[in-house]
């Protein structure tokens, strides 16, 4: 990443944690910046506008002159979205809350059964989604490549797993019907958190809000909500 960016991205790491997340797994293709505010271009399965910004003057601003690049938006706060929607229609948005577990929680190695996901199961994992609207075979297959994952296997079928999105943060946490409250989905986040942390990669997720079980399951794991951020695509 350019100096000159980074350095703007770097002033506020934690609010930017998906921001430095996702540009430390692609180059940045383009960017602008209008004096504390940051509009950064990538590419994973689309081509995202990342915008980190405090000031609704700058962002518009930035906005007015770059609009037309791309229709696809990447983890914004709230307050930006009524400015984004003022150059189009949205297709859909996607909304959640942002969980960060802190440096300084301690996690030991977990006793568990779950292993690394080999990619040749991205279709499988694809079709079990309940984000296909989100997500493709392709992007589960080059996440299930580049960074940690993690999965539980019963009689040698894959009955839950859990790996990261394009920012590095925990994701596609899942464990089928037949086979929930049996503690797999902790096993699988003990086990992601576990791998993060012996990497030293910041560990942060994104819960759909009111989505009970996993936000109660990052709380026993002491993370702490962040903010709220969304997704969102111009039609």
């Amino acid at each position: 990443m350019d100096k000159t960016c980074l350095s703007v991205i770097n002033s506020d790491p934690e609010k930017n944690i998906a921001i430095l997340g996702f540009f430390n797994n692609y180059p940045v293709i383009d960017f602008v910046i209008e004096k504390n505010s940051i509009w950064i271009l990538g590419e994973s399965d689309h081509l995202w506008a990342h915008i980190s910004s405090s000031s609704e003057r700058e962002l518009s601003a930035i906005l007015a002159k770059n609009h037309d690049i791309t229709s696809y938006y990447y983890s914004i706060e709230d307050w930006m979205i009524p400015l984004v929607l003022k150059h189009g229609s949205p297709d859909w948005i996607m909304t959640t809350d942002r969980y960060i577990l802190g440096s300084e929680e301690p996690m030991e190695a977990p006793v568990t059964r779950a292993a690394r996901i080999d990619a040749s199961y991205a279709p499988y994992i694809y079709e079990n989604s309940e984000y296909k609207k989100f997500t493709s075979v392709e992007y589960i297959e080059d996440r299930l490549s580049m960074d940690v994952s993690a999965g539980i296997w019963v009689n040698d079928i894959l009955v839950a797993w859990g790996f990261t999105h394009d920012d590095g943060a925990l994701g596609f946490l899942h464990v089928l019907g037949d086979h929930r409250n049996h503690g797999y989905g902790m096993e699988i986040m003990r086990s992601l958190v576990y791998l993060k942390k012996t990497y030293r990669k910041p560990v942060f997720c994104n819960i759909v809000p009111g989505n009970t079980i996993p936000i109660d399951l990052v709380n026993r794991l002491g993370f702490k909500f962040d903010r709220r951020v969304s997704w969102l695509k111009l039609k």
